[in-house]
């Protein structure tokens, strides 16, 4: 048999790879890690879809959000409207608590007046209001079985970041005449 030259290229091919010392299982090794990474990254890529997005931070409390301020006189006024005035307590200044801690008044007595007694079957915000940085008043309205109202203008202010109530009632301005006439 007659050799050629390319027989001896291939047999001297043969020999330099024996002699390199290639290994038959390297290839199956390399698929199954380039499957199990594929794998791996299906299933973490089916995990993130599947958990829930995480909740935005809420907020920061503001006198200037519209939607905060009415949320605030609207879960005032439903506490009114149930009778949970220890709640509603909860929603006060702590100069509002100092004032009726100095009238001895509890919150029911001094917000509803002489009709403490009655239960309020309505309580709702009217279109009425003013709003400064400071400062936002809302006129509430207080329907009481009878069928006769009280309106009742609540401030809130930014106290410790929440939204709290600070008056209800119109402060009575001083008139610097009556003050001179009294000293």
């Amino acid at each position: 048999m007659m050799r050629t030259i390319f027989d001896d290229v291939t047999a001297r091919a043969n020999q330099e790879e024996e002699i390199k010392g290639g290994s038959k299982l390297v290839p199956p090794v390399l698929w199954v890690v380039m499957l199990v990474f594929l794998v791996g990254t299906w299933s973490v890529y089916r995990w993130v879809l599947t958990q829930p997005a995480p909740e935005p931070p809420p907020p920061p409390v503001s006198l200037e959000d519209l939607r905060q301020t009415s949320e605030a006189f609207a879960t005032f006024n439903r506490y009114v409207r149930e009778g949970n005035w220890a709640e509603a307590e909860k929603m006060l200044s702590k100069g509002a608590l100092e004032r009726l801690t100095k009238e001895s008044k509890t919150l029911r007595e001094s917000i509803l007046g002489d009709r403490k007694e009655d239960r309020v079957v309505e309580a709702a915000s009217t279109p009425s209001g003013e709003r400064t940085p400071e400062l936002v008043r809302q006129d509430c309205v207080y329907k009481f079985p009878d069928g006769q109202f009280k309106i009742i203008p609540l401030m809130l202010i930014k106290e410790e970041e929440r939204l709290v109530i600070d008056r209800w009632a119109y402060e009575e301005a001083v008139d610097p005449k009556k003050q001179k006439k009294s000293s």
